[in-house]
């Protein structure tokens, strides 16, 4: 269900923590609170106000030590009963309980505050709000809220987002092997300081040194160059988890990674059928090479701009729900890279690459009478 959510001013409430700094604990590499204040950014929410009598002084130091952040946008402000006024002309209410981990959940709904289900907020957050329109953030996903109430509630928690930090486009090899793999990379590079787009060129360069193996030619290096194809995509994965987790995705880094892939996959074709040629002497590799080489080019041409709305689209939500594919979205994958493996063990790298060379070559031939039929119609 989707909700405007920059209709309403939007109440965080805080909890008294367990201990100090209790919400600046790290959850996937973001702290507590602001994992929740930029989840609520995502939603559409534009006027933030943090609430809590509690620990009122602790609370607004807190607040200071993460307004600097640059992905913060909205307007975010601290605020209590004795302050509540300055912002009680607003219309409606949005009322989060901020020991909570919120999700960014496709099928989360509002629901209207009333005497049942207020209990979790306090009573002068509701009474403030008593004559105005208020709701609370529910998810249908989740059987119930995800407290974080000792340690193991936050690993239990990040558990979950490594779990479910795929696109909803990924395709059957994504799911079974890939994600498994680059999830528990994804756990190792969230403990440092690398940026998406430093992952995306450490994946082109490992790309390129596999694209190097193949050129070498021979069967230790087909396999050394399979293998590598394989990390090199695992880690290809990783940049996108990292950027969704800690909410660093750009337009600039998801072409970034389009581009990059782009240039691994067709050195890699070129550079098998240039090994083939190099190791048995028969041109017709060398040319099947370039025919790989220049279907891949056609094809990612032809849909550059659909895979870089599809990739935003997807970037929308963390979840591994599935979602309508096209018959493009199925073809411009790289579940290719087990084949080349399985192939490359049996030392039939020629196959792969006649394969290739054809499979390439007659979906740029179909995206291009996709193309001109669509004119046509419309």
């Amino acid at each position: 269900m989707t909700q405007n959510f920059s209709k309403h001013t939007a109440v965080i409430f805080l909890p008294t923590p367990p201990e100090p700094g209790w919400y600046l604990k790290e959850i996937a590499g973001v702290p507590f609170l602001l994992r929740n204040i930029l989840t609520l950014q995502k939603l559409g929410v534009e006027k933030l106000v943090v609430w809590s009598d509690e620990f009122a002084h602790e609370g607004e130091k807190l607040l200071e030590s993460i307004k600097s952040d640059q992905r913060l946008k909205l307007d975010l402000n601290w605020i209590d009963k004795e302050s509540f006024s300055s912002i009680s002309d607003a219309p409606s209410f949005l009322i989060f309980d901020g020991s909570t981990l919120l999700l960014n959940e496709c099928d989360s709904q509002m629901v209207r505050i009333s005497a049942d289900n207020s209990k979790p907020f306090p009573e002068e957050l509701v009474r403030c709000i008593d004559d105005k329109e208020g709701y609370f953030f529910k998810s249908e996903s989740l059987e119930q809220p995800e407290w974080l109430r000792d340690e193991q509630n936050f690993y239990k928690a990040e558990k979950r987002l490594l779990k479910s930090c795929g696109l909803n486009n990924d395709s059957f090899m994504d799911r079974l092997i890939t994600r498994f793999i680059s999830c528990q990379l994804t756990a190792l590079f969230l403990k440092t300081s690398v940026t998406p787009n430093q992952i995306t060129f450490l994946s082109l360069f490992i790309g390129l040194a596999a694209a190097l193996c193949f050129l070498l030619g021979g069967y230790k290096m087909g396999i050394a160059g399979s293998v590598l194809l394989l990390v090199s995509a695992w880690v290809d994965c990783v940049d996108g988890e990292i950027a969704r987790l800690k909410f660093m995705t750009s337009e600039w880094g998801a072409k970034l990674d389009i581009v990059s892939d782009n240039i691994v996959h067709c050195s890699v074709f070129f550079a098998i059928g240039m090994g083939l040629y190099f190791s048995t002497g028969e041109s017709v590799f060398k040319y099947l090479g370039m025919l790989a080489v220049f279907g891949s080019m056609a094809a990612f041409i032809l849909l550059s701009k659909s895979i870089l709305g599809k990739k935003a689209e997807a970037t929308k939500n963390l979840s591994l729900e599935p979602c309508d594919k096209k018959t493009s979205d199925q073809l411009a994958n790289r579940d290719f890279i087990y084949l080349l493996f399985a192939l490359a063990l049996f030392g039939r790298l020629d196959v792969f690459i006649l394969l290739t060379a054809a499979g390439s070559n007659l979906f740029a031939i179909y995206l291009v009478s996709q193309k001109f039929k669509n004119t046509a119609v419309g």
